[in-house]
């Protein structure tokens, strides 16, 4: 995609590299813009957290789109396309648009804007010559100096917390939900799926009693169980894998309690959730999930136990290198079958023979570098009546999406 190209070129053209997070370089780019962000609509939604945010976005669009509301989504990482990122009503943006909304951008851009902040520009742009009516955007990092952090928000929604970048973000649960706090505003009701009782949810809490913040804590619902291959919670049947996706279903419907309930579930209801435990039927059948940290493979395996009880899928697996190879394939192991490890993301990327060569496979592990060819192994070793879940990286599943 062209604009993709010259959006990605024009952040490697930056004299000094890449620049450390500041919240002013991304204000000041909106206002050469024209504040695009102080025209998002009646309500805006910024949802942070370490896992589950992508997923509470999504429910929390779908319901302001079945209360009939105009709304925006912008999401991160994509899965296909960087366009999948920017969406109106559900759509996402058509390549044309996408290549004026980034050529405008990069018109007002200066030598320090990144890649993100770009992105986050033209989508503030997109919705507000759209005329959208709520807009939810989902945090790319942390919360405090996020880009989606200089748009101004009405509902601010904090997800789990767990170890992920933190080489960033900090090295204890309680630095890292600070950053995440940072989203708060003054006044803005804050929905929290954090236990206040905890160290971070003690932290979140905090924040929101300093700024004045109306604060609920949304607990996982008791009520979810596994119903073949969707979610029975209540009365709703939601059409994805995981109980933990109930609680992110909560925490939208918290954040939109002051809608009809009726079309607040019907919108609830409707949502897929590609590459986050994402069935694709077939012989055999591949699950394709973009978990990455630790925590968020553990509810993948949770989610697998529930729904495929007795079965131990074959493993298509790629890793960044800034990831806990060690917790993760601690956790996956025990679980699954033989092991294809491969790399799909270049840049960032792990080494497929290092993750190969990690003890905990015990010898069922080997390097495949072509993505393809390490699901085409697997779906061999799984047999038409087995299983086989490629995780460990949204690049893996987008990468492997089109062939599942």
């Amino acid at each position: 995609m062209a604009a993709l190209s010259r959006l990605t070129n024009y952040e490697r053209a930056r004299p000094d590299g890449p620049k450390a997070f500041d919240l002013s370089r991304m204000e000041a780019l909106l206002r050469r813009l024209g504040s695009p962000d102080r025209r998002l609509g009646a309500r805006v939604a910024q949802v942070a957290g370490t896992k589950g945010k992508g997923s509470t976005s999504r429910y929390l669009d779908a319901a302001f789109r079945a209360a009939g509301l105009r709304t925006g989504r912008y999401l991160s990482p994509h899965l296909e396309s960087v366009r999948e990122r920017i969406a109106i009503d559900g759509e996402p943006i058509g390549d044309a648009v996408f290549a004026a909304r980034i050529d405008a951008v990069l018109a007002a851009a200066d030598d320090t804007t990144t890649f993100f902040e770009a992105l986050t520009a033209a989508a503030c742009l997109h919705f507000a010559e759209a005329s959208t009516e709520a807009v939810v955007l989902e945090v790319g990092l942390g919360g405090r100096l996020d880009a989606t952090t200089a748009a101004p928000s009405t509902h601010t929604v904090i997800t789990e917390i767990s170890y992920d970048h933190t080489e960033i973000l900090g090295s204890t649960l309680e630095a890292i939900a600070g950053e995440k706090a940072g989203t708060i505003r003054t006044g803005v009701p804050v929905f929290s799926g954090i236990d206040p009782s905890t160290g971070p949810g003690r932290v979140i809490r905090l924040f929101a009693a300093e700024r004045e913040a109306p604060f609920l804590h949304v607990p996982p619902p008791a009520n979810a169980r596994p119903e073949g291959l969707a979610l029975r919670w209540g009365d709703l049947r939601l059409p994805v894998l995981g109980r933990h996706q109930a609680h992110n279903a909560a925490l939208a419907a918290a954040a939109a309690a002051d809608l009809p309930w009726t079309r607040v579930a019907r919108g609830l209801a409707s949502v897929r959730h590609p590459g986050c435990c994402e069935v694709r039927e077939g012989a055999p059948a591949v699950i394709l999930d973009g978990a990455h940290t630790v925590s968020s493979i553990r509810a993948t395996v949770h989610a697998l136990e529930d729904h495929f009880p007795g079965r131990r899928p074959e493993l298509v697996f790629a890793l960044a290198q800034d990831k806990d190879l060690d917790g993760i394939a601690t956790e996956l192991a025990p679980r699954v079958g033989s092991v294809f490890c491969t790399r799909a993301d270049e840049r960032r990327g792990r080494d497929a023979r290092a993750i190969a060569g990690h003890a905990a496979w015990q010898g069922r592990a080997e390097a495949v570098v072509a993505p393809p060819a390490a699901l085409d192994r697997a779906r061999a070793a799984a047999g038409a009546e087995g299983l086989v879940l490629v995780t460990g990286s949204f690049y893996l599943a987008g990468a492997l999406r089109p062939l599942a």
